[in-house]
């Protein structure tokens, strides 16, 4: 405006001094008629001068006018506006607030109010650091999003916007519920629980068996359709799946209610998929999640939330099938790719026991059956590997096969096949770099399948209903080729695995079990040689003999004892500690820890059956069975390893207790 005045003042200037110079010449040439004119300037003059003046003043006038009106329009929308402003101190108390942030926190005036006590979860140290923060706050049940704004820093002085965005997130919330979730629903022993059975009897249990299912996703609200005689397609909400995780899945416990003819629980497995990109990608997570429930024993759900996946169920024991046709072609499959192979490997998990040993002694005599250079990966001197070797000593033909992993490493190429028994885990495998260093790798194992798995196997056999992996090579020898005569040894050795992991059969021994354990004794497995194996020393049986002296009893049923200090074969008396715990009157599980040299805690866990060890343990990042599992925990104390163990026993018996509340509510 001032700048504006001033060149209004330069064009005056140059008006005058330009009249003037007109009025001089007309004055040469005519006196009288330059002083009219001049006159006539003059009154022109003043006359544009005042209206300048006034029209100056009524644009002050009006300006100063505008600015009030937007000034008490500005108060007025501060006042009126729709969002909660409050400015406070550092220390938090209220300086000043508009209506609407008053009507948030209560009626009436709150100034000097302490607000930190108002939003206790506030990220009240980040917001002093000079930036525009935007947190969420909740104030008597509404939901804001809170952006801050520092007005001065060295006043310590800040401005709070509160912006209500309930029902904004309650719709986002609406509309996240209703995205798809795929389950898909197997029967996972369809054909053991009708075989034998009436074909009255066979649709009755069909139908009923529809019936709980169908009305399990009336529940849900979920599209249902059955896509083969034992499998189904579900399609519901993700708010639904929330529902079913509180629950933990009884629709398991409702389908096992049900009496079929040959006395045999139905048990299901469930594959379900939430929050992947596609539907396509759904359906693969889901249909990968059932095959992971049917590989760790059925009777569970395999959730997968955005890649991560958590287990439900796992009640029931592994049904053993009865039929031999997967082992027949199994072992055929086996056969020719030792023979595409240029030479063959063989290992277990690393700590070898009599298990793992045996299998690999198994699958060693198939590569020779068929003329295969083979050698056995063993990754540190065991005390069962120490035993088994003395076993094979008169054994000439087994002669130079154990080689260590740093051996393999260097002998291996692309066409070497790598066999790798009684595990499917790489962190367990008695040469990891060796495994990660081959494309071919073939897997056999009878522990149910954990998450971690060894990646893209040309061949895989688990079979979790199987005693030990012993008795899956012993069906794969049988059928591997028309004869196969085993030697006393190497039938001894497997014949140790079968009962070091059946505990002389007392657990997870089927009618397979026995066929296979028949077929190794004709072959010339020796007791008295495995009874050989499975001798302790007398510090052994020492340390043994402590731990169940002090062992506690937890909940009435659960035993837990404690070695504080390392021992001579550790490993193998906690096991044995285990095995003795479980035999006591009234315990139902048992778990003992024992310390290492390298400072690892060794847990062995065992179960009558009741509780599912595996499933406890591989929160701890374990494995195993269902009654038979273990793991180890790294840098951590025993005490500390000890209160874990306490910890994951009082979880699993209060969500027991809440599920049996739940189940009672329900019916």
């Amino acid at each position: 405006m001032d700048a504006f005045r001033r060149l209004m003042q330069v064009h005056t200037q140059a008006y005058l001094i330009f009249t003037l110079f007109l009025l001089a010449v007309l004055a040469y040439y005519n006196a009288h008629l330059a002083v009219a004119a001049a006159v006539g300037a003059s009154v022109l003059y003043y006359y544009f001068h005042a209206e300048a003046r006034r029209r100056d003043t009524a644009f002050h006038d009006y300006i100063a006018d505008l600015y009030e009106q937007v000034d008490s329009a500005a108060k007025i929308a501060l006042e009126k506006l729709p969002i909660g402003i409050a400015v406070v101190e550092k220390s938090g108390l209220i300086r000043w607030h508009n209506p609407l942030f008053g009507a948030l926190l209560g009626q009436g005036v709150h100034f000097g109010e302490d607000l930190t006590a108002r939003l206790a979860p506030f990220p009240w140290e980040e917001l002093w650091k000079g930036e525009v923060h935007v947190a969420a706050a909740e104030l008597n049940g509404r939901r804001y999003r809170v952006e801050t704004f520092l007005i001065c820093k060295e006043c310590e002085v800040l401005a709070l916007y509160f912006f209500d965005v309930t029902e904004t997130e309650e719709l986002v919330e609406e509309c996240l519920g209703q995205r798809p979730v795929i389950k898909i629903v197997q029967v996972d022993n369809y054909e053991e629980v009708m075989q034998g059975v009436e074909d009255v009897r066979r649709s009755e249990i069909g139908a009923e068996v529809n019936r709980i299912l169908g009305e399990w996703a009336v529940e849900l609200q979920a599209y249902f359709k059955r896509i083969e005689k034992d499998k189904y397609l579900l399609v519901g909400s993700r708010s639904a799946l929330g529902k079913l995780t509180e629950e933990r899945f009884d629709i398991l416990d409702r389908l096992r209610a049900v009496k079929a003819g040959n006395r045999m629980p139905i048990t299901l497995s469930i594959g379900v998929s939430a929050d992947a990109p596609t539907l396509l990608e759904m359906g693969q997570r889901a249909q990968a999640g059932l095959d992971l429930a049917l590989g760790r024993g059925g009777d569970q759900v395999t959730v997968n939330i955005n890649g991560k996946l958590e287990f439900y169920g796992g009640k029931a024991r592994a049904v053993e099938k009865t039929g031999k046709v997967k082992a027949r072609v199994v072992a055929h499959a086996l056969r020719d790719l030792m023979k595409d192979a240029k030479q063959v490997m063989v290992m277990g998990h690393g700590g070898e026991d009599f298990d793992s040993l045996g299998a690999a002694v198994g699958v060693v005599k198939m590569a020779r059956e068929i003329g295969q250079p083979v050698k056995l990966v063993i990754s540190q001197p065991s005390p069962a590997l120490a035993r088994l070797q003395e076993l094979l000593q008169d054994h000439k033909d087994l002669e130079g096969i154990f080689i260590n992993p740093l051996e393999a490493e260097f002998a291996a190429d692309k066409d070497t096949l790598l066999i790798v028994v009684d595990t499917h885990r790489p962190s367990l495998v008695a040469a990891p770099k060796l495994l990660s260093s081959l494309e071919r790798v073939v897997i056999i194992d009878h522990h149910r399948r954990s998450e971690e798995f060894i990646s893209s196997p040309v061949l895989v056999y688990i079979e979790p209903y199987a005693s030990s992996t012993c008795e899956l090579v012993t069906e794969l020898l049988q059928y591997f080729k028309d004869r196969i005569e085993l030697t006393r040894t190497e039938a001894t050795a497997l014949y140790a695995g079968i009962i070091v992991d059946t505990k002389n059969f007392a657990v997870q021994s089927g009618v397979r079990t026995f066929e296979a354990a028949s077929y190794l004794r004709r072959s010339g497995a020796d007791p008295s040689l495995v009874r050989h194996l499975f001798r302790v020393d007398v510090e052994t049986a020492k340390n043994r003999a402590e731990i169940i002296r002090n062992t506690e009893v937890l909940f009435g049923s659960v035993a837990l004892g404690v070695c504080h200090e390392p021992i001579k074969n550790a490993q193998i008396t906690a096991a044995q500690s285990a095995d003795v715990l479980l035999s006591l009157e009234g315990i139902q599980v048992s778990f003992v820890l024992c310390p290492l040299e390298d400072g690892v805690i060794s847990v062995s866990a065992r179960s009558s059956g009741d509780i599912n060890v595996q499933m406890l343990l591989e929160k701890l990042g374990g494995g195993g069975h269902q009654t038979v599992a273990g793991t180890q925990l790294s840098g951590v104390t025993i005490q500390e390893a000890r209160q874990r163990i306490i910890d994951l026993i009082t979880a699993y018996f209060k969500e027991s207790e809440k599920n049996e509340g739940n189940s009672s509510a329900r019916s």
